[in-house]
């Protein structure tokens, strides 16, 4: 794995209109919404033995999509107002299936718009942890799910599966039942040669410790990269945890003045104590990075 501390190292009318679409979009959804992390030929397949990590601002939640050579990865999908800002995105990167949809668990911020991919995309698989929820998002989810007649692969500790080259990792949820429902979130880990990424959800310190119990003499939770758990809250993030981790950069996926105070200033302190690079998608926009699997590189 890198785990270098590393330092940062169509002309005429048709022209006018695609100017016109993308000022009528930065209207409506921010200029960083629709363009922040993007390349300049989103559209391109992704090539050249390359992967990209996308954590896609949709304000106060969660949507990251994974890219590969054989196929994309869809974690968590925003709110249900935030649907639209996702859509855009990945349309604009050219998205049309999904090999996976992983809805991390079934809180509204991160299955928000998990009917909308559901509806739109051809998604092949979806992994899901073992909890339901009264809540009419999760109904129109699994009502979404149904329709589409998607496989459905619970999550379990240690199942993994590859897209091309890339191998994936359930670490968690671990136990069967928490009084917390954040506790569930499915927890990823994305290794591409020596390049490995923690998707966290929303995973609280119970979960943290559950993880560090089983893993944390296996090497298995070091990372560069930390998809920091539950928007920065000071409810995940224990020291333990981090030291366990060692990522290089933290990405909090977070919104613009939300009302939960995230990040935590706490939280952000013990990153810097550790040198972490951190991202942040209210400051940011969409975050990506991309990888040929060495170390990887902020886009």
């Amino acid at each position: 794995m890198a785990k270098r501390r590393k330092k940062s190292k169509a002309k005429g009318v048709a022209a006018a209109v695609v100017v016109l679409i993308a000022v009528i979009a930065g209207l409506f959804f921010g200029k960083d919404a629709i363009f922040g992390g993007i390349t300049d030929n989103p559209s391109a397949p992704v090539s050249g033995g390359e992967v990209q990590f996308h954590f896609i601002d949709v304000g106060q939640g969660d949507a990251a999509l994974i890219r590969t050579e054989k196929g994309d990865i869809l974690i968590d999908a925003g709110t249900n107002s935030s649907e639209d800002q996702l859509k855009a995105y990945l349309d604009k990167l050219g998205v049309t299936e999904l090999e996976y949809a992983i809805f991390t668990h079934p809180h509204e911020d991160h299955i928000g718009g998990a009917d909308m991919i559901l509806n739109t995309y051809t998604v092949k698989r979806v992994i899901l942890p073992d909890k339901e929820h009264d809540s009419k998002t999760f109904e129109r989810m699994m009502d979404a799910i149904e329709a589409e007649k998607c496989e459905v692969i619970m999550a379990t500790p240690d199942k993994t599966f590859k897209v091309g080259e890339l191998n994936c990792t359930i670490l968690a949820p671990i136990s069967t039942s928490y009084t917390e429902l954040n506790n569930y979130s499915v927890v990823i880990r994305a290794d591409y040669g020596e390049t490995s990424v923690l998707f966290t959800g929303d995973a609280e310190t119970h979960s943290e410790e559950e993880m560090l119990e089983r893993y944390r003499f296996k090497g298995t939770l070091d990372c560069d990269i930390l998809k920091a758990g539950h928007h920065g809250s000071d409810t995940s993030s224990s020291q333990a945890f981090l030291d366990a981790v060692t990522p290089v950069h933290a990405v909090i996926s977070v919104g613009e003045g939300n009302t939960y105070d995230h990040p935590k200033q706490e939280i952000l302190a013990r990153y810097e104590a550790m040198k972490l690079e951190i991202h942040r998608t209210d400051k940011e926009g969409s975050i990506v990075f991309t990888t040929t699997g060495g170390e990887p590189t902020k886009k």
